[in-house]
């Protein structure tokens, strides 16, 4: 039978035990009489300090003295308030709620107070518990542990009406159980320690906390399990360490927070949080920020094995897929981690802040497994970002996917480095961007993949050092160093040099790019030989394009079919290995205007697309080139473009044709080079009747020719003979009243010969005149 020996007073003002029929285990101790005593003056304060040294609760030895029968307690607590005339509570100054407080114990047997109705709030200062106590389903005012240990809490259910607190506590080898349960005011776990390695240090699946959840400090190592929980303020984990390596370490999934998610450095201690394992909260809602400034995340589970799929991020340190945070992002400055930044299909409505990190996955798998399959930096594909996209100055080890990911502002990325050697370091797909996306002076090792994003002003990489690009093994080549196909950029696209070059080892790819106002490439380094191209803007539109490179690229500059309005090139642009292919390139200016006196810059010109052509003909380059001379009103140069392209075309001729019909077709081209270059000079044709006519004119007149029929008395005129001669369509009469001996016979044969020669030549320029003019 159960007793509990109480006092009570007699006469002579002394107080006898008395015992109580649930009491079997003897008298009271001395703690439980300190206890009685208080009760029975009808006070919940403390001991007067001095009266009881400090309870040690980590000592391995106890006096007896300290010992509170958990049975004891719990019938005390719970009776006591229906024994007649019996008021052993008081409220403190102030009308505060009733506290029953119970210090430097050690609580032996089972506290069991499941399903209790309390109305006041319990307090335990450093006090040890034997056996986890048991509050499940129980209602109380309020529960405060100070200062104590204790092999777990079973509080499933437990509904308070005031603040849980366990402060300075530990918990060794059994779990906190706030599994469905309700706490009216804030739950504080600052500078509490929770052991149960390999198991649940917290579990609390859908609690419900009116205030915040404080852990300053905490230090977990197991689970810390609150899936569905509901948090009406913050959850602060500042300066605390999780350790759960290869398991959860917080896992809350589906988690609602009414204010900021708070895991930074603690403002007391300036320690930052850390966390062995991983931390899992998809389809959280988060209606403040999420601060993982300075953190320090070691990797979640074992790296990748085989069979996984291809989008599981294995290493992972946290999981944010689905999530909702409505303030920023903050996982900036010193934050650290070993394994991949997951936030698939999540929605930011502030800033997503990264400047500073360092993200490193290389310790996980070997660079060449690393080819076939990256692991991931970070992962956020279908992100949506309300607000900018911060990472200046990150240093990232591993693969940054980002596929249809949109930033209403801007994506900056300047000074960062990105290391991922033949993988696709950056791979943002689709990616829209509402302002800017600055990549200056950013190293990336590995590819860049923007295929159809959508920039709203620039795109700037300008010094960005682009290296070791990705390696496609299904086509055995290198893939670009910068793939741009079908991405739209509002404004400039800058990729030159500022406080060093810009540098793209494999192929800048801008196939059927477009950009708002200026493709920059000024000052560059294009190229290292081991791709075909060094610039692909095959399509390209754009206002003005800029193609000055500090270097001739190592590779070919494919132009087919862009166009632009404005166009800046040098000689090094056609110095590249591998030519400039400017089929059907369209550009209606040079930015430096040519003078309409510097025939030294056309001739250059026709120098540079004469070495570009390898000995090809290709019109279209000639004839484009004349087309912006023409439109700037410079005939002259226009004209020299197009006797250039004529005696290509005759070139190419004669190189087509048969050995033995060469020799007559180059004939015919310098013929006509000479004479009214290529129809374009007809007044040349002019020129040379007069000369011819006063050559004649001068022979025949020192050399009369004899009359065919004297007996018609001709008079000899030198000048109108000549003319007859020479001019195929005018027939004067006199070439069929005298006849030529000797030399001026032949003088005669050149004259009729020049004669056709010119009438030829002049008639193809009156064709190729009108046919311009149409």
């Amino acid at each position: 039978m159960i007793k509990l020996i109480s006092w009570s007073g007699t006469r002579s003002g002394a107080w006898v035990p008395v015992v109580k029929p649930w009491d079997s285990n003897g008298p009271l101790t001395a703690a439980e009489q300190r206890f009685e005593e208080l009760l029975r003056q009808g006070r919940a304060d403390r001991v007067p300090q001095g009266a009881v040294p400090p309870l040690d609760v980590h000592a391995v030895r106890h006096s007896q003295d300290r010992e509170i029968r958990g049975e004891y307690l719990a019938r005390r607590l719970v009776e006591s308030l229906e024994e007649p005339g019996w008021r052993p509570f008081s409220r403190r100054s102030g009308g505060q709620q009733q506290v029953i407080a119970v210090e430097d114990a050690v609580i032996t047997g089972h506290l069991d107070l499941r399903a209790t109705d309390l109305p006041y709030l319990l307090e335990f200062v450093r006090c040890r518990f034997e056996h986890a106590p048991d509050l499940r389903q129980a209602n109380i005012a309020g529960l405060v542990l100070w200062h104590c240990r204790f092999p777990g809490i079973d509080a499933r259910n437990l509904n308070t009406s005031n603040d849980t607190v366990l402060r300075n506590c530990t918990s060794i080898g059994g779990i906190v159980d706030l599994a469905d349960a309700q706490l009216g005011g804030s739950l504080l776990l600052n500078d509490s320690e929770l052991r149960n390695p390999g198991g649940r240090a917290i579990y609390g699946d859908r609690l419900s906390v009116s205030g915040a959840l404080l852990g300053l400090r905490l230090q977990a190592t197991g689970e810390i399990r609150i899936p569905g929980a509901k948090v009406g303020g913050n959850l602060t984990l500042s300066g605390g360490a999780l350790r759960n390596r290869g398991r959860y370490a917080l896992n809350a999934n589906g988690i609602q927070i009414g204010g900021s998610l708070r895991c930074d450095v603690d403002p007391l201690t300036r320690r930052p949080f850390t966390v062995a394992g991983l931390m899992f909260l998809p389809s959280a809602h988060i209606f403040g920020d999420l601060r993982l400034r300075d953190a320090v995340l070691e990797p979640g589970v074992k790296p990748a094995q085989r069979g996984e799929s291809q989008y599981d991020d294995p290493t992972s340190t946290l999981v944010i897929d689905r999530g909702d945070i409505r303030g920023d992002v903050q996982i900036d400055q010193g934050f650290r981690s070993g394994g991949t930044i997951r936030m698939v299909s999540a929605k930011v409505g502030g800033d997503l802040r990264m400047s500073g990190a360092h993200i490193d996955l290389s310790w996980s798998r070997s660079p060449k497994a690393s080819v076939e399959q990256p692991l991931r930096s970070v992962h956020i594909d279908g992100t949506e970002i309300l607000g900018n996209l911060e990472a200046s100055r990150v240093e990232l080890h591993g693969q940054v996917r980002m596929i249809d990911v949109r930033v209403h502002g801007s994506f900056q990325l300047n000074k960062a480095c990105l290391h991922g050697p033949r993988t696709d370091v950056l791979q943002a797909s689709r990616i829209v961007v509402g302002s800017n996306m600055d990549c200056r002076e950013t190293d990336v090792v590995g590819s860049i993949q923007l295929q159809g994003a959508q920039i709203g002003a620039n795109l700037d990489l300008r010094s960005a050092h682009l290296t070791k690009p990705a390696w496609h093994r299904h086509r055995m080549s290198y893939k670009s160093s910068l793939d741009l196909r079908a991405a739209r950029i509002a404004r400039d696209l800058v990729c030159a040099a500022g406080s060093r070059p810009f540098l793209a080892e494999g192929e800048v790819q801008l196939r059927r790019a477009e950009i708002g106002r200026q493709a920059n490439f000024w000052g560059c380094r294009l190229g290292d030989g081991t791709s075909r191209n060094a610039i692909n803007a095959f399509g390209l539109v754009a206002q003005e394009l800029t193609l000055v490179p500090e270097t001739a690229p190592q590779g070919r500059i494919m132009l087919r079919q862009a166009q632009c309005e404005l166009l800046a090139d040098s000689a090094s642009l056609w110095a590249a290995s591998g030519g400039v292919d400017v089929e059907d390139f369209g550009y209606d200016n040079f930015t430096t205007t040519i003078e309409p006196t510097d025939q030294a810059a056309v001739r250059e010109r026709l120098g540079w697309l004469r070495a570009n052509s390898g000995g090809r003909y290709q019109p279209g380059p000639y004839d484009q080139l004349a087309r912006v001379f023409r439109g700037n009103g410079n005939e002259e140069h226009a004209v020299l473009v197009l006797i250039e392209k004529q005696r290509r075309r005759y070139q190419a001729i004669a190189a087509a044709t048969r050995p033995a019909f060469r020799w007559p077709v180059r004939l015919w081209s310098m013929l006509q080079l000479i004479t009214v270059s290529y129809g374009y000079r007809p007044l040349r044709a002019l020129i040379w009747l007069v000369l011819l006519t006063a050559a004649g004119t001068t022979w025949f007149d020192h050399h009369p020719l004899v009359p065919i029929n004297e007996e018609d008395h001709p008079v000899w005129n030198p000048f109108l003979y000549t003319v007859d001669q020479l001019v195929p369509i005018i027939n004067l009469g006199h070439d069929v009243m005298w006849q030529a001996h000797g030399n001026s016979q032949w003088i005669t044969v050149v004259l009729i010969a020049s004669g056709w020669i010119l009438a030829t030549t002049v008639a193809a320029g009156i064709t190729r005149a009108l046919h311009r003019e149409l």
